[in-house]
């Protein structure tokens, strides 16, 4: 099974325990906590528990619903990571790009980790390694 990853910026739900997957999608979901939220790749959100019933079900429903993973990230992490981008594209840049203001930082987050990269959930399940 393989979706596409989705970097959220922002705190993670408190009340979705840590190991949980979490999906988002333009359609309702199938999972063990289900909710509407801020439109990201769709309005539609759930976390599925790796551990309870037929996660594998929910999952392969989800993933064909067009369902993506979820990850949550601090913003200063997102910055970092979007001038590490920078800075191995452009070395000889240094100062303009510490220059650059944290909005554009974070469009160049956005545009550089999301939807890039498809995920492979059936390992994830069995390694627990979701986070």
């Amino acid at each position: 099974m393989k979706t596409k990853e989705l970097f959220i910026i922002g705190e993670r739900p408190k009340d979705i325990p840590e190991n949980w997957l979490i999906f988002n999608a333009p359609r309702p979901l199938l999972g063990d906590i289900e909710w509407q939220g801020e439109f990201k790749h769709g309005v539609f959100y759930v976390a599925v528990d790796p551990d309870g019933y037929i996660p594998e079900g929910w999952i392969q429903r989800n993933c064909d619903l067009d369902g993506w993973l979820v990850k949550y990230i601090d913003e200063n992490d997102a910055i970092q990571k979007a001038k590490d981008v920078y800075h191995k594209e452009y070395p000889n840049q240094w100062r303009a790009i510490e220059n650059l203001m944290k909005k554009d930082l974070l469009q160049a987050f956005h545009r550089n980790f999301n939807m890039k990269k498809e995920v492979e959930i059936t390992y994830l399940l069995k390694s627990k390694d979701i986070i």
